[in-house]
């Protein structure tokens, strides 16, 4: 179901190989060696996390109070609503009344709620600076975060001995600052040891016991939903078995469909110190007077939109969004299992089941989170595109294996329309997410608007997407080529622009600048002038790099073809 799955499939079809038989061919068109798609994983080390030393850094070194709420602010805002770790009514109220400021932590408790607050710093310091809304003297601030988190024992390199709810927390968010420094089996990794705490603490199961509080449940479901999520994102990246089985798991998420107690409870002001209500005023003024998205423009939501960025989230994004995410987690198991005998026959019936479903939740989908509905001047236009995209990026990987040469002998009129209408949803929904996206882009601005955890994912999978089609030498949309081609100039920009920055999106920009060289030889009427044949290169990005990049453009196991040269 991973994306580098899709452009291996692309390269291998355009330089002749021919696919699986359909005999073979099963739920997924599996890959007949699987070994070798590592050879286009691009995601990589953007950042070595370990650069600075936490041996030699103050760990319990507390910033200055507007640091405190401009980093605390930057990383719920650059959330989005779509992880709740941490509530964050509940974390401000404890920062601005945390009594060790400075002090070496005097519990074990205060110790692991330090170290928490670290790694939500680092994160929202590695937004700020991606966005570039984050002082030049502040670049590489994150790093000094994430030290002193590991100085206070949240360390990607140590084993966690039976952990509580606040430190499977802790772990979360761990997993997901690796996973934004593109270090994603680190990541991978981590999340696998806080989902097992996190099942050794019963967070996934339904809790019937009067004794516990509605509080108390809805803390449980949030961080076990968050964990969920980024496990399901993980496992659409890379392809990978996931540690959490959806029929193990009980937890309604009928929890997220009212706002939370805690932010009624936490939402006063301490003594003579900062309030949640006063501290995302002084956010929303820094947020307007760094932002400049001027250059950016089109796409599907009107630009006016975007004024009220950093505003309210309404209750039903999240359970939304969820749905979402066991509708991706059942497409996985069903479609895309390497042990699956199923006849075509019975993947098409499984499609079919599968679409009913993703369109049913479209169809139902709230007027406040509909693309197309009244936009509140208070709700944060971003919630809209984020959900629509994932929308569009689930269809895609329910839709993709029609998006081959099927070969069956005596093949039906019907079964051959299914696979034709699902091919083109496929490319469709790579066409509508790149719509959403705004026209000429700058990478910082990009970040700023979009879901910008997963917007290289995003922008791959649609061009993986568009360049198959192609490879295949366009049957599924012979007459829309131009159309097609319009969508991959659009991706190939954002995955330019994103490069200069970002080892893993130079990248990819690489592997899809060579895939697109090859499809070009093949159509002589694909005009793509306009797309460069260069990107600037990370200053990181060296010559071991580049060989190991050309290496896997020559791999026999995909065809031979001359890479292109930088």
């Amino acid at each position: 179901m991973s994306e580098v799955s899709w452009i291996q499939r692309a390269f291998e079809t355009v330089r002749g190989q021919q696919a699986a038989k359909p005999t073979t061919l099963h739920a997924a068109e599996m890959d007949e060696h699987p070994a070798t798609t590592t050879d286009f994983v691009y995601f990589m080390d953007d950042t070595n996390v370990l650069a600075i030393d936490e041996d030699y850094v103050d760990p319990s070194h507390w910033p200055p109070e507007k640091s405190v709420v401009i980093l605390s602010e930057a990383f719920f805002h650059s959330m989005q609503g779509a992880f709740h770790f941490v509530l964050r009514e509940e974390f401000l109220q404890r920062a601005f009344s945390f009594s060790g400021k400075g002090s070496t932590p005097s519990s074990w408790t205060q110790r692991r709620w330090l170290s928490l607050a670290n790694l939500v710093w680092a994160i929202g310091s590695k937004w700020l600076q991606i966005t570039e809304m984050a002082d030049q003297d502040n670049h590489g601030e994150h790093l000094l975060y994430y030290a002193r988190a590991r100085a206070l024992g949240l360390d990607h390199r140590v084993m966690f001995d039976h952990p509580d709810i606040e430190r499977v927390q802790g772990i979360g968010l761990l997993a997901f600052y690796l996973f934004v420094n593109g270090s994603i089996t680190r990541a991978w990794n981590t999340l696998g040891h806080a989902t097992r705490h996190a099942t050794a603490l019963g967070l996934h199961l339904r809790i019937t016991d009067p004794r516990v509080s509605e509080a108390d449940k809805a803390r449980r479901a949030r961080t076990w939903y968050s964990l969920y999520s980024l496990e399901i994102l993980i496992a659409e990246i890379t392809g990978r078995p996931k540690s959490i089985f959806l029929s193990d798991v009980t937890i309604p998420i009928d929890h997220f469909w009212s706002v939370p107690r805690e932010v009624q409870e936490f939402s006063g002001q301490v003594d003579n110190l900062q309030s949640p209500a006063g501290s995302r005023k002084i956010w929303l003024e820094y947020l307007n007077a760094c932002r400049n998205a001027s250059q950016m423009t089109g796409g599907v939501v009107p630009w006016k939109s975007f004024a009220s960025v950093g505003r309210s989230i309404p209750t039903s994004y999240l359970p939304q969004r969820l749905y979402l995410c066991r509708l991706s987690d059942k497409i996985a198991s069903q479609m895309y299992s390497g042990t699956s005998e199923d006849s075509w026959y019975e993947v098409q019936r499984k499609m079919g089941n599968l679409q009913t479903e993703l369109r049913a939740w479209a169809e139902n989908l709230p007027q406040e989170l509909a693309l197309q509905g009244q936009d509140p001047t208070d709700t944060d236009p971003r919630i809209k595109i984020e959900l629509a995209m994932y929308y569009q990026s689930v269809e895609m990987i329910l839709n993709r294996p029609c998006l081959c040469e099927v070969i069956i002998e005596d093949e039906s009129i019907h079964s051959k329309e299914f696979n034709r209408s699902s091919a083109r949803a496929c490319v469709h929904a790579a066409m509508s997410m790149l719509s959403l996206m705004p026209d000429y882009p700058t990478a910082h601005e990009a970040y700023q608007l979009l879901p910008w955890w997963t917007l290289l994912h995003f922008v791959t999978q649609a061009a993986s997407v568009l360049l198959l089609e192609l490879a295949l030498g366009a049957p599924h949309f012979r007459d829309e080529i131009p159309q097609v081609v319009t969508y991959l100039r659009k991706a190939m920009a954002y995955l330019w622009c994103m490069s200069n920055n970002s080892l893993s999106c130079y990248r990819a920009w690489r592997i899809f600048r060579q895939l697109l060289t090859e499809v070009m030889e093949r159509h002589d009427d694909l005009d793509m002038t306009d797309v460069p044949s260069e990107a600037p290169p990370p200053a990181t990005w060296n010559e071991e790099l580049e060989k190991l990049t050309v290496k896997s453009f020559a791999n026999p196991k995909h065809g031979f073809a001359e890479p292109m040269q930088q």
